[in-house]
């Protein structure tokens, strides 16, 4: 039987849902997601964005803070947990990648919980699912950086508030400030997600009056938490100016956002959803009109103040909408019977799998980028004391330099001769480098030096010939090639 609010009430739960306890399906649910977003995660080499992460992790805890305070105070939180992670830990793919897949385990079985709290258990367990299959997801889990943890805390913070509202009580509303709140430091975006949980609230309440009042201010103050970030972000514009290279297109905002580059996936997950909506009122209720809210409104405020303002908008921002994109398909599949869903959710799977299988590739991050090729190059042809140029000109996501950032073992014992300068001193991202004559003063006393030019300009250190070096054999690998000039 279902409510006006189309969240039902006594309806009998379908297969695992009906027989494993509360508390196991999602505990079942968390392990399985989280391995099975890990397997694979330490092939691809680090880029560019997680090298920024190991950069900002590794500062002393005081040089932590002043630089976020100074450069990137919205990733300071996330930068933190790292910074003890690492230490613990260590660097390996494995090690640091771990905490995101085991978000995406967290995200998935909160997944599960809320869409059972809204008794709809079938739902929940194809949603969950659903969701660790999308592209978006799995990209999130297999990289260093704060996406899957802040998706995790997004849909924790909806299964509270739906708590919070149906049973009341000041400790599930602070317990729900706290954990939005803390959602809002990981990623400042997530607040636009606080509308839609507001209609969840009233959505499930009795006394819908009182909800709304909550709600609103169960979410201001989950923006009170994160107002320090707020703050000083506010004056760090700048570090986002890299968006405005982002395209914004149709396919950019509906297919790269969730299904990464498996357009077919994305076409197959429409018609199930197109389909459902044209078979009954089933999927046609206030809880798919609340979760369309969370789906589409991120979206739209990203792309509006695109519009007037300024960049805003990047494909992966629109990862703390995946979880009702899985759960709206959680919802069209549960339209269906038994055998029919679970045709599709395999149909889903085998779509997905070209994805997920070539996120998990040696150049499976963005451009193709193999720092650990670069480094390794170095590290296996160098002798102690030789020195090393890694080029640091043309696309800054792409330039071989990131590799000292990404693996600085490999250069261990080797002098990084154009070194000015260490980025924890400048307060950006970059170090100083010596140019012109400084640097030609430094190459003076060197006779071996290993240079990495980008692949978009492999004569880059051409000009060594003019100080006595001769180029060896070369080594190309993706996005660079790596020389050893002599003399």
């Amino acid at each position: 039987m279902r409510g006006a609010s189309g969240v039902e009430a006594g309806r009998p739960s379908i297969g695992a849902a009906a027989v494993l306890p509360a508390v196991v399906l999602p505990a079942v649910v968390l392990v399985a997601a989280t391995l099975l977003t890990l397997v694979g995660s330490w092939i691809p080499s680090y880029w560019n964005d997680e090298a920024a992460t190991l950069r900002l992790a590794r500062l002393p805890l005081p040089e932590l803070l002043a630089f976020a305070q100074q450069k990137d105070a919205v990733h300071v939180a996330y930068a933190l947990l790292m910074h003890g992670w690492i230490a613990v830990a260590g660097e390996s793919e494995l090690a640091v990648r771990a905490p995101s897949a085991l978000a995406v385990g967290v995200a998935a079985a909160g997944v599960l919980v809320l869409l059972r709290s809204l008794g709809r258990p079938r739902a929940a367990l194809a949603a969950a699912v659903v969701f660790v299959l999308l592209p978006r997801t799995s990209f999130s889990g297999t990289e260093a950086r704060s996406s899957a943890l802040a998706t995790a805390l997004v849909v924790w913070a909806a299964v509270l508030i739906v708590r919070a509202a149906r049973d009341g009580g000041a400790l599930r509303w602070v317990a729900f400030v706290a954990v939005a709140g803390l959602a809002n430091l990981v990623f400042l975006y997530d607040a636009l997600v606080l509308p839609a949980f507001v209609l969840l609230a009233v959505l499930v309440a009795e006394r819908r009056r009182a909800a709304v009042v909550a709600g609103l201010l169960g979410a201001a103050l989950s923006i009170g938490v994160a107002s320090p970030v707020l703050l000083a972000a506010a004056g760090q514009s700048g570090q986002i100016g890299w968006l405005r290279s982002q395209p914004v297109n149709a396919y950019t905002v509906v297919v790269e956002s969730f299904f990464g580059a498996a357009w077919w996936l994305a076409a197959l997950a429409v018609a199930v959803l197109a389909v459902a909506a044209l078979r009954g009122r089933r999927v046609r209720s206030p809880l798919v009109l609340v979760l369309a809210v969370w789906l589409l409104l991120p979206a739209a405020v990203l792309l509006v103040g695109t519009a007037l303002i300024e960049p805003m908008f990047t494909p992966r921002y629109l990862g703390l909408s995946s979880p009702a994109l899985a759960m709206l398909l959680g919802l069209a599949l549960d339209s269906w019977r038994r055998a029919t869903a679970g045709v599709l959710v395999g149909a889903l799977a085998v779509a997905a799998l070209p994805a997920l299988v070539l996120m998990r590739t040696e150049t499976g991050k963005p451009a193709g980028q193999d720092l650990r090729a670069l480094a390794r190059t170095v590290r296996d042809g160098a002798l102690p004391g030789d020195a090393f140029l890694l080029g640091d000109s043309g696309t800054v996501s792409l330039r071989p330099r990131i590799a000292l950032a990404a693996y600085p073992a490999a250069f261990a014992g080797l002098d990084d001769v154009a070194l000015e300068r260490s980025y924890a001193t400048t307060g950006t991202y970059s170090d100083v480098l010596l140019e012109g004559d400084a640097l030609r003063s430094a190459l003076a006393g060197e006779r071996r030096v290993w240079a990495a030019a980008p692949a978009t300009d492999p004569g880059a250190f051409d000009w060594l010939a003019e100080e006595g070096f001769t180029a060896g054999g070369a080594t190309t690998v993706p996005t660079a090639t790596v020389t050893l000039w002599q003399r």
